[in-house]
């Protein structure tokens, strides 16, 4: 909701620039503050490249770019549906054999998809709207693939002395789109912008993206991204009582469905004989498995 709102004061590339800048200089003091400012180790390069092009920058383009067009209670819903691309690519990409549950709360929150971009609802000859709708899932598919190289990654240093690195790796490409694409873009300096801004940059961009990795890093993708499934539920209410945006019941049914599914998709399957949490043969997901402690 706020992000759309943002729109209103800005263009979408200026305003992802303006956003992830602004919480690049939070972070950065925070970092400085605590004497911790040094160079990425080669090692964790890739992961810095990884959240910073394809979380950061990615995420917020697809998402600023979408909002034009897409209602803030739909886009929400959307953006959020990132545990079940999580369970895709791992059974499509890294082979982890599904259990029937596992199964079933894909085809369940998958369905919730399809009722929440239910086209009875939703003006697909208007301008842009299944453009949009497309973005906001690619960027949740792009957040899931950032998840599970998060979790995967044999970290050097831990995320936070990392964020500088990676939302300067997000701002150089997002401040050059915003120049070709946006050029003369025109700001709209009023104390809401300086709010949006405050909000955006240190709150939702700096501590958001820090705190989803160090979750991930602890509970794996899965586990961490279910836990977003809160904010679809605001920005439902939000978009309706501060916007005016009208639910219908077969919004509120696509929310359960995806909720339902997701939460078969996550749930732990119960380990084999003989065999712990986690550990080969206890049909665990491999996104809830630990792993070794990351080096910090």
């Amino acid at each position: 909701m706020v992000a759309k709102r943002g729109l209103d004061y800005m263009p979408p590339f200026t305003y992802a620039a303006l956003r992830v800048s602004s919480g690049l200089a939070a972070v950065v003091v925070l970092v400085v503050l605590r004497r911790r400012l040094t160079l990425p180790a080669r090692r964790d390069l890739p992961v810095v490249l990884s959240v910073g092009l394809g979380q950061v920058a990615a995420g917020t383009a697809l998402m600023n770019v979408a909002l034009q067009v897409v209602p803030a209670g739909r886009s929400a819903i959307l953006v959020y549906t990132m545990p079940l691309w999580v369970a895709v690519i791992q059974v499509l990409v890294l082979r982890a054999a599904p259990a029937r549950a596992e199964l079933a709360g894909l085809a369940i929150g998958m369905a919730g998809i399809v009722a929440l971009v239910d086209p009875t609802a939703t003006d697909w000859g208007a301008p842009g709207e299944l453009r949009g709708a497309a973005l906001l899932l690619l960027s949740a598919a792009i957040w899931a693939a950032t998840s599970i190289h998060v979790r995967r990654h044999r970290w050097t240093s831990p995320p936070l002395d990392l964020q500088p690195w990676q939302l300067l790796a997000a701002a150089v490409p997002l401040a050059v789109l915003a120049l070709l694409l946006e050029p003369g873009a025109r700001v709209r300096w009023e104390p809401a912008t300086i709010g949006i801004l405050l909000y955006s940059g240190p709150l939702a961009t700096a501590f958001a993206f820090w705190a989803s990795q160090s979750v991930t890093r602890s509970l794996g993708p899965l586990a961490a991204t279910v836990g977003f499934l809160g904010v679809p539920v605001v920005g439902l209410a939000a978009g309706a009582v501060l916007l005016g945006e009208t639910l219908s019941p077969i919004d509120l049914g696509g929310f359960v469905l995806t909720a339902g599914g997701i939460l078969l998709v996550t749930r732990p399957r119960a380990p084999a004989a003989g065999a712990g949490a986690g550990e080969p043969g206890s049909g665990a997901p491999e996104g809830l498995r630990p792993n070794a402690p990351a080096a910090e």
